[in-house]
């Protein structure tokens, strides 16, 4: 049974990329995933869905068997993935983790119309299936590098982030006093000159909320200016982050490629043949024409 239980285990591990069988399943999980949010997509065009409804629905029920199963399997082995001595607790730390609760969502909305509830609640619910795409970071190494990058660098973005707030909030009570009275209907209260705040520091512009004060001018071109430069500031982090995880990642490869080579060159030395001096050291000489060792 342990046996049994650790074969459906490397099947799911998406970490074990070794064997044949774990990257398989995974690839045809992340495919699957694909064509499932491509699926989603069409289905809101009435042109195309209308016509091959049963197509869609057919899908829909491969995707969820498959979901499902795959649910039951990571429940059925999550004292492997998540050894603590105890059953039941592996299962509530896979049930509780990230990926746990992005698995569950996303097979909860089909299982909900069997339960009773409105009909309105679960159409709305049913809007959470685009959340699979989230499954696809279990098995994709650039998602889950990108993802340790924002945690390491947490403090600093955590810092941006303030800057930026802070900025936008001093720059929403500036160009309030500066355009209130030109403009009451475009900035009547900070609220509003929050959204002007945000399209200017962010450099998306709409247009829609514009000053037309000179000093609501030179305001919103030093805002502008700033935000060039702080909305940079959490893609420089994450962008420097990224490039050192390769490099160790590259490092860590060419190391592991050295162990190899090294080994291999190890099992493929042979041993100096002994001789019966003990201080002499090479291959053992013997006389050409009859074969005796010669001293």
């Amino acid at each position: 049974m342990q046996n049994l239980k650790a074969k459906l285990y490397s099947l799911v591990d998406e970490t074990d990329k070794k064997k044949p069988i774990s990257r398989i399943f995974n690839t045809f999980i992340m495919i699957l995933i694909l064509l499932n949010v491509v699926s989603m997509v069409f289905e809101t065009v009435k042109s195309i869905y209308k016509p091959f409804e049963v197509y869609f629905k057919s899908f829909e029920w491969f995707v969820i068997i498959v979901f499902s199963a795959e649910y039951i399997l990571r429940i059925y082995t999550a004292d492997l993935a998540y050894p603590c001595g105890n059953k039941l607790k592996s299962i509530f730390k896979y049930i509780f983790s990230f990926y746990g609760l992005i698995d569950i969502i996303s097979i909860l909305p089909f299982y909900l119309p069997f339960t009773g509830l409105d009909f309105r609640i679960v159409r709305t619910i049913r809007l959470m299936r685009f959340l699979r795409l989230f499954k696809i970071t279990r098995y994709n190494d650039s998602l889950n590098m990108i993802k340790a990058v924002i945690y390491e660098k947490r403090g600093e973005l955590g810092v941006t982030c303030f800057v930026i707030i802070l900025v936008m909030i001093v720059a929403s009570f500036l160009m309030f006093y500066s355009e209130n009275d030109a403009q009451p209907e475009s900035f009547p209260n900070v609220l509003t000159c929050i959204w002007w705040s945000i399209v200017t520091l962010t450099t998306v512009g709409y247009g829609d909320v514009y000053p037309i004060t000179a000093t609501g001018r030179i305001i919103g071109g030093l805002i502008s200016f700033l935000g060039i430069g702080l909305v940079a500031l959490p893609t420089g982090l994450i962008s420097a982050g990224f490039l050192e995880k390769v490099d160790k990642k590259q490092e860590q490869k060419t190391e592991e490629k050295k162990e190899e080579n090294q080994d291999d060159n190890k099992d493929t030395k042979h041993e100096t043949p002994k001789t019966k001096d003990d201080n002499f050291i090479g291959p053992i000489r013997r006389c050409p024409c009859c074969g005796k060792e010669l001293d």
